[in-house]
Formats: C-alpha cells, sequence, structure tokens
C-alpha cells in the first residue's frame, strides 16, 4: 500500500502533496500545503514555483508572480521559473511582457523547446504567423514529438496557406499522438 503523501510532515513530503493536490485541481488544498512547506523550508525555490503554479491555475496571477519572484530571488537564471513568468503574463494579454520573459528564458537554455512553443504562441495570437512558424519548428527541432508545438504548426501552417507542409507536420502530430499513448483522432 502506498503511504499518503499528506502524513509526510517534511518540506519535501507537503511540497509533494501540494503537487499532487495540484494535479487534481484542489489548488486552495494545494496552496494550503505549499505555504506550510515553505514554513518549514523557504529556502527551496521548488516550492515557490509550485505554489506559483497552483495560483495561477487557480486565476490568481498576482499571486502567482509574487510566489514567481520569490523563486527566482533564488534562482534567478532557473528557466521554468522565467517561462513560467512569461506564461502568467500571456494570460494576462501582456503579449510584450510575455515575449521578454521567453526571451530571458530561452537565453538560459537555448533547446528549451516549451519556451520557444509558447513563444509561438504570442505570435500566432498576434497574427505573426512567420514568426510563429519559425519558434514553432524550433520547438519541434528540440522536441520532435511536442505534439502541443505540432498542433500550433499545423494551425500555422493553415494561415500560412502551406498545405504540403501542414500534410506534413498533420503526419508527425499523428505519430507523436499514438507514441505518447493519446488518441490519434483529430481534426485537421
Amino acid at each position: 500500500m502506498q503511504e499518503d503523501p499528506g502524513k509526510n510532515r517534511t518540506a519535501s513530503g507537503l511540497n509533494f502533496r501540494g503537487i499532487h493536490l495540484t494535479d487534481a485541481g484542489k489548488y486552495a488544498e494545494a496552496n494550503v500545503a505549499f505555504t506550510e512547506a515553505l514554513g518549514m523550508d523557504s529556502s527551496m525555490s521548488g516550492i515557490f514555483f509550485n505554489r506559483a503554479e497552483a495560483k495561477r491555475l487557480s486565476g490568481d496571477f498576482a499571486g502567482a508572480k509574487s510566489d514567481l519572484a520569490e523563486a527566482l530571488q533564488r534562482s534567478p537564471r532557473e528557466p521554468d521559473y522565467l517561462n513560467a513568468m512569461g506564461l502568467i503574463a500571456y494570460e494576462d494579454d501582456d503579449f510584450p511582457e510575455a515575449l521578454a520573459w521567453y526571451d530571458k528564458a530561452l537565453a538560459a537554455k537555448p533547446d528549451f523547446s516549451q519556451a520557444w512553443n509558447d513563444k509561438g504562441v504570442v505570435h500566432f495570437r498576434k497574427s505573426e504567423y512567420g514568426r510563429a512558424r519559425e519558434c514553432f519548428e524550433k520547438a519541434i527541432g528540440f522536441d520532435p514529438d511536442s505534439t502541443e508545438a505540432l498542433y500550433n504548426l499545423v494551425d500555422t501552417y493553415e494561415e500560412l496557406g502551406l498545405k504540403s507542409e501542414k500534410a506534413r507536420a498533420l503526419e508527425a502530430l499523428k505519430k507523436a499522438r499514438i507514441l505518447s499513448g493519446g488518441d490519434d483522432e483529430f481534426e485537421d
């Protein structure tokens, strides 16, 4: 029988519990676990990052930004933290700020597929399809099985009227979805 992660009253155990609660969509409970963990050990930047994610998912962008700022105080070049700041700015419709954060994440880790994808999403939303294409292609270059980037690239090729490229991207997306155990049915 697996031990209940909530019974582990260490900072790491509470962080683990908070992650599971976040995954279950129980953001308020996750926030309590992360806050208790930080009360035991506030030096762990990962706990601030995880609490920020729970807050972001619950719609508390200001709280998420505050926690990410704390995480970045402890680990200023952590690409995941920098990218998460970009995601919050994007969700707040502040595209220039989002792009600046994604660029910081990519400066820290140039092969960061998720940051390339996220940057491409901003360009797509701004109808900058050529720039979006470049970003999605770079994301796929670093992670060929990224279903998210492949899906976004399909949409971008559609906007650019590139039918043969779209067909190839759809085939790659289908293969990536099968490899990941996902459903291979999707609309093009």
